[in-house]
């Protein structure tokens, strides 16, 4: 117990140092079908290939996302090995650099507590969940509140320093998502006047100046473009920007939904705060976070860009996950004292949720026979780490508004990662498609044809750690009649696999298996 005070202690104003414990997750968890094997695999055929520049898929060219993210792992891979895990760390780092660079922009704008902004940051649950998990969102979360920093510091006269991090964020953000990423900084800059409470010194200079930012930060991204353009041959620099920035998200054909989709998921994105909060004295709260530089610098970094993102057409939650560090920012700005913004006993719900999750996956497990060590292993882990977050909780001497806060924050995020590793478990039993990747990579040691259909999202080409990636089917009839032998990789986006189908993996939208050749025409005509 004493080492659990004197860590708490020494943790109290560093939540960054926190967020290393979704390493945990990060190392059970299996690669997650579709999105994080689709991009370790455009990582590993660079990595084959040894082209940092044209993104491949199954060998061909990848023009959905711009380039960072799988430059990073690489990198990650050639400092710690190739692993899911090694990957994993440039999602895990991304998320203490936000927490860090959020209580710096609470620092700035004179929040009494700034630490207290990257608490509250850290157990989102959509924050937390995807942490542990190789995707574009946590990164863009970092840039978006590097970007929050380097802008607040150089209005309030840092100059050189400010436009400094402005430029290294807006270069890597752009470089990560390409200009979507803008729309993240849209609020904080347009409403500037608003969130200080006082007229600029020289706005033409100022906006000047962030204009030729975002023209210099450009740069990178425009210069991957037309090289990646001249990779592909047949596709315009222009095409390639405008599909890389905006084009699956404005004219979305697999996320197109309606202005109001995101409302009904506001509360639950917000978990666990939504939970927490005092509900009745919410608009009071409002009016007095309001009052604050950090409160309206809140709403800039999260009103209009949830807006813009409704107006879009193309609609996934996790889009939304940079709206988080404006939305700590608000959070924190909420007035503490007796009665304050937050019913902090409220915590031992999610614990006891998280319990109840426990005893029932050990049910489970025990009764179910598995015998998998993977299961055992998360079954103590997040007894383990359900136990530290009780403690602490029970533990942590400070008494204080902002103390209670980092308990709650804390045991909230205990909690969480509790449940990610008994969820991971429950992925790796049934949608780990690892399976499916040894089976491939056996049948092409044994000289047994496997080829791709031209929609597959390279489930497996990493898992399998394959030296070339299978060639791609694009005349099903025609590769059937010429390879009566061979077998098919097909991903199906619903409904259920036929018997024919070898090695199924069910995905939480289809499955994707291995088809013979004579049957590959009942799944693709």
């Amino acid at each position: 117990m004493k080492l659990i005070s004197r860590a708490s202690r020494q943790l109290r104003d560093r939540p960054w140092c926190v967020a290393f414990v979704w390493l945990l997750p990060a190392a059970v968890l299996p690669a997650v079908p579709i999105d994080e094997t689709r991009y370790l695999s455009i990582a590993w055929e660079m990595r084959q290939s040894g082209d940092v520049i044209g993104l491949t898929l199954n060998g061909l060219p990848y023009m959905d996302k711009s380039p960072l993210l799988f430059w990073l792992i690489n990198v990650a891979w050639a400092v710690f090995g190739v692993s899911t895990l090694a990957a994993r760390v440039v999602c895990i780092c991304s998320a203490a650099g936000a927490v860090a660079c959020v209580v710096g922009v609470a620092r700035r704008l004179r929040h009494p507590d700034p630490a207290v902004t990257g608490w509250i940051l850290l157990p989102f649950v959509m924050f937390g969940a995807l942490t542990p998990i190789a995707m574009f969102d946590v990164p863009l979360v970092f840039f978006v509140a590097l970007g929050f920093l380097g802008l607040v510091r150089w209005l309030q006269g840092e100059v050189r320093s400010g436009i400094a991090l402005v430029l290294v964020a807006f270069s890597l953000g752009l470089l990560m998502k390409g200009p979507v990423y803008l729309v993240h900084l849209l609020g904080p800059v347009a409403t500037v006047r608003w969130w200080r409470s006082q007229p600029l010194e020289r706005p033409f200079r100022i906006a000047s100046g962030i204009g030729a930012c975002v023209l210099l930060s450009s740069t990178p991204l425009a210069a991957w473009a037309v090289v990646s353009a001249m990779h592909v041959g047949s596709v315009s620099v222009i095409d390639t920007l405008a599909h890389h920035s905006i084009g699956r998200v404005a004219n979305s054909f697999a996320h197109s939904r309606s202005v109001l989709w995101y409302l009904p998921w506001v509360l639950p994105f917000l978990l666990p705060w939504a939970l927490l909060v005092r509900w009745k004295r919410l608009r009071h709260n409002l009016r007095v976070a309001l009052a604050t530089s950090a409160g309206r610098f809140g709403v800039a970094a999260t009103l209009p860009a949830f807006v813009l993102f409704s107006l879009i057409s193309g609609k996934q939650l996790h889009y939304l996950l940079p709206l988080l560090p404006g939305m700590a920012l608000l959070l924190a700005s909420l007035p503490n004292g007796e009665g304050g913004a937050f019913s902090f006993p409220r915590v031992r719900i999610l614990l006891l949720f998280a319990s109840l999750a426990w005893v029932w996956f050990l049910a489970t497990t025990i009764i179910g026979e598995r015998g998998d060590p993977m299961s055992y292993v998360a079954i103590g882990a997040s007894f383990a780490l359900l136990l530290l977050g009780a403690s602490v909780a029970r533990t942590w001497g400070d008494t204080s508004e902002g103390g209670r806060l980092r308990k709650a924050s804390f045991a909230s995020l205990m909690a969480l990662a509790a449940g990610v590793l008994l969820l991971g478990v429950h992925v790796d039993a049934h949608m780990d498609p690892s399976g499916l990747a040894t089976v491939v990579k056996d049948l092409q040691r044994r000289g047994v044809t496997v080829a791709a259909v031209d929609d597959e999202p390279g489930m497996i080409t990493y898992l399998a750690r394959l030296a070339e990636p299978l060639p791609v089917v694009t005349d099903h009839v025609a590769w059937a009649r010429d390879n009566p032998s061979g077998l098919a990789l097909v991903h199906a986006g619903h409904g259920s696999p036929p018997a024919f189908v070898q090695n199924a993996v069910i995905l939480q939208d289809g499955w994707e298996g291995l088809v013979p050749a004579q049957h590959l025409a009942q799944v693709r005509p």
